[in-house]
């Protein structure tokens, strides 16, 4: 699943914002993965990952039909995605599902206000927590991996966003 994850993460970290359905589909994903193993720890591994499929499917579909609402799902897919992995890769352990909702929810509202910057924003972070999730970094080296990698997606989706056309 490591390597899954460390795609999936670079992917995001790139492509995030230009294809905006996948980036709602893998953030879906890696949510349903992760919640599903809190909410649902004594299930087959099968059960957790139809979780994340549905998800990440549920995500997909509203990103074509329903931008808006759809951007709003991403932030919260990656905003509780990213406080569960946050967590786990801080050492913290468990984490509150109140705390994972709030997370979804402020990521949501940020999405929903400024889109595309938020897109590009949670994209990175989420991909970046991937890829930290996926290589099992020991701490501070996480943290500065993760760091590094957001921004450097930042950078190269800001370089993606279409430029304003001159008069």
């Amino acid at each position: 699943m490591a390597i899954f994850n460390l795609v999936l993460g670079l992917i995001l970290l790139v492509f995030g914002r230009k294809l905006f359905w996948l980036f709602v589909a893998i953030a879906g994903f890696l949510f349903g993965i992760h919640f599903g193993s809190y909410l649902l720890p004594d299930q087959p591994q099968w059960i957790m990952i139809l979780v994340a499929l549905c998800a990440g499917l549920l995500g997909a579909l509203l990103a074509v039909v329903a931008q808006h609402v759809a951007f709003a799902l991403a932030g919260f897919y990656g905003g509780s995605y990213l406080a569960l992995v946050m967590a786990q890769s801080f050492g913290v352990g468990r984490v509150s599902t109140l705390l994972v909702v709030v997370a979804g929810v402020v990521g949501a509202i940020i999405a929903a206000l400024i889109m595309n910057w938020a897109i590009i924003l949670i994209s990175s972070l989420v991909g970046a927590g991937a890829v930290v999730d996926a290589l099992a970094l020991e701490q501070p080296m996480n943290i500065i991996v993760f760091l590094v990698l957001a921004t450097v997606g930042i950078v190269v989706q800001a370089k993606l966003l279409p430029q304003p056309k001159e008069k």
